[in-house]
């Protein structure tokens, strides 16, 4: 129900000490021009974190943190993964959202665990 342009431009920086562990760090950019009755154009950055560590090929863990200055928001997400089966895993995620105003020091928390289980018939 909009148009108008956007223009993004993002840079990332992986390291890979050894098979098992990567890290990865970047930052995005994008600017646009929404064609609405108020004409509005914003520019947003967003600066991102991932690392990845696997125990071996049936378990590993992935933490994924992002922070926008413009809002001052910061969210974090870390999963860890089994594969119990083919096609079956078991997941724990943790998800952790911050405002890092001083008005608003507020946080979203959430624990979520999930089990898939392949059925062949």
């Amino acid at each position: 129900f909009w148009n108008g342009t956007q223009r993004s431009v993002q840079g990332k920086l992986t390291w890979r000490p050894d098979y098992r562990v990567r890290v990865s760090g970047g930052v995005t950019r994008t600017a646009a021009n929404i064609h609405v009755p108020s004409e509005e154009r914003f520019v947003a950055t967003l600066y991102t974190t991932r690392a990845s560590y696997s125990f071996s090929t049936a378990a590993f863990i992935d933490a994924l943190t992002q922070f926008d200055p413009g809002t001052h928001q910061m969210s974090a997400n870390v999963r860890f993964n089994v594969i119990h089966h083919p096609l079956s895993d078991v997941f724990v995620v943790y998800n952790d959202q911050r405002f890092l105003t001083p008005d608003a020091p507020v946080a979203g928390r959430s624990l979520t665990v999930k089990v898939t289980q392949m059925v062949s018939f």
